[in-house]
């Protein structure tokens, strides 16, 4: 909870109490304390913003006021106080489980700057959207390492949070207002702060989320890496994120016939492949527009500042399954990282390319909603067996799908909604910071320090060698 939240709480639970203390005097207790109420209230309202959250707290309180006022000492009054109790602990429970989540601390050596640019490819047409003959149009978010100062304004999580909430919320089966207090959360970055200066290029990473993600769904991770001095770029897979949000108000929700429900296996992975091929195409897009010298219209304030040799591509699920595709068969990736990879929406073709970059695949120890796990990853295997480049494949035991997400900080009540494995706290996303961080440092930067055989053994978790 946050502090005047905390405070609040707490006295009202008091003047609550203090109701049946006899031997204080009624100005205290009917003016004094209800005042202070009152105007701590109102500070907790202007300066944090109320959430739904607090409804049965404020209701105690106004139960309180009424009381004071008419100051009644009867058995109703005393009946009164009591339902006012029983609110106030029940909004303390309800923030405490859907609390609003504090940024996930960044470790490296700079400040995080973020970005958002509406890129709109002319050479694609949209596949899922209503009019059959529009451009591809996507949203990106970029984090850079930042010099940021006193004028710069720190980002919301995400952006839009007012829209995609009940998204998102629906999505994990929680009533839609269930997550509109995220509009609250801040993240590590500042809004397009001024970039490092350096003398050589920023190596870029760029992110692709899961089916019904969102570009800022692994803000753990892309800020951590800007932290470490990489150009992170998200994006925003238009109407297979969860919801898509452009400049001039336009949304495009995720299009549920992307990946249609009650089709043969056959049209379902004739489905999915292009879905798969649709997001590689995105990222060789925003690859072509970092490559058009003084393009000011991609990255602002970062054009001529990157390292467009060192170029690594991540992703989660599908965001895999795309980072997999694009990597076998474009030469610019130079590294790829992939987290539970979904490998059946990739084609044959690059299954039977294999990848000729150095990858490492990530894999959680229970991915409970995959229909058909040998499938999967036998063609993960398949995938390996034809890969020149080296390999790390890996499982971090204790961890489930989600648990290569954010969506584990949203809640204590994570796990039982399926959004989190037994893994203890915030070690999973930990171990994938450390990893990542590693990983890209040996194989774009070329640091010669990392030695990712000899990390192997940094977390008993994490078991190499294998997958599930």
């Amino acid at each position: 909870m946050r502090s005047i939240e905390v405070s609040l709480s707490i006295i009202t639970l008091f003047v609550a109490i203090n109701y049946f203390i006899p031997w204080l005097s009624d100005p205290v207790k009917y003016k004094v304390l209800p005042m202070a109420l009152v105007l701590i209230a109102g500070a907790q309202v202007i300066f944090e913003g109320f959430r739904w959250q607090l409804w049965a707290l404020f209701i105690a309180i106004l139960i309180l006021i009424l009381i004071a006022f008419t100051q009644s000492a009867n058995l109703g009054a005393s009946i009164a106080v009591g339902i006012a109790i029983l609110l106030a602990l029940i909004s303390i429970i309800a923030a405490k489980l859907l609390p609003i989540p504090k940024p996930y601390p960044i470790t490296g050596p700079y400040q995080v700057g973020t970005t958002v640019a509406h890129l709109t490819d002319s050479s694609r047409q949209e596949l899922y959207g209503n009019d059959p003959d529009a451009p591809r149009e996507i949203i990106v978010q970029v984090w850079y390492p930042a010099e940021a100062t006193k004028d710069n304004e720190q980002v919301q999580w995400m952006q839009d949070i007012e829209a995609a909430a009940p998204a998102i919320a629906t999505y994990i089966d929680l009533p839609p207002f269930a997550l509109n207090h995220l509009k609250y959360v801040k993240a590590n970055a500042f809004i397009d702060a001024p970039p490092i200066t350096t003398d050589d290029g920023i190596p870029i990473l760029i992110f692709s989320h899961g089916w019904a993600g969102f570009k800022e769904q692994n803000i753990f991770q892309v800020e951590e890496l800007a932290s470490h001095g990489y150009t992170v770029i998200g994006i925003s897979h238009t109407y297979g994120a969860v919801l898509t949000v452009f400049p001039d108000g336009r949304q495009a929700p995720r299009n549920p016939e992307a990946l249609p429900d009650g089709v043969s296996k056959e049209e379902y992975d004739q489905a999915s492949n292009l879905l798969v091929r649709q997001w590689a195409e995105d990222i060789g897009f925003v690859i072509d527009e970092l490559e058009i010298a003084d393009h000011p219209s991609t990255l602002g304030l970062l054009t001529g500042k990157l390292d467009l040799s060192k170029i690594g591509i991540f992703g989660h699920s599908t965001g895999a399954s795309a980072t997999a595709e694009f990597c076998a068969s474009d030469p610019r990736c130079k590294a790829a990282l992939m987290m539970d990879l979904w490998s059946e929406p990739v084609s044959s073709e690059a299954i039977s390319a294999g990848l000729s970059q150095p990858s490492m695949i990530m894999h959680s120890e229970n991915w409970d909603s995959l229909d058909y796990p040998e499938n999967n990853y036998g063609l993960i295997g398949d995938l390996v067996e034809a890969s020149s480049g080296e390999v790390f494949e890996m499982v971090i035991q204790g961890t489930k799908h989600y648990d290569f997400s954010s969506l584990p900080l949203l809640s204590p009540l994570a796990p039982s909604l399926g959004l989190k494995g037994p893994i203890e706290g915030k070690l999973g996303l930990e171990i994938i910071n450390f990893y990542s961080i590693n990983f890209f440092d040996q194989y774009l930067r070329g640091d010669l320090q990392v030695d990712l055989a000899e990390l192997k053994t940094r977390y008993p978790e994490v078991r190499f060698g294998i997958r599930p």
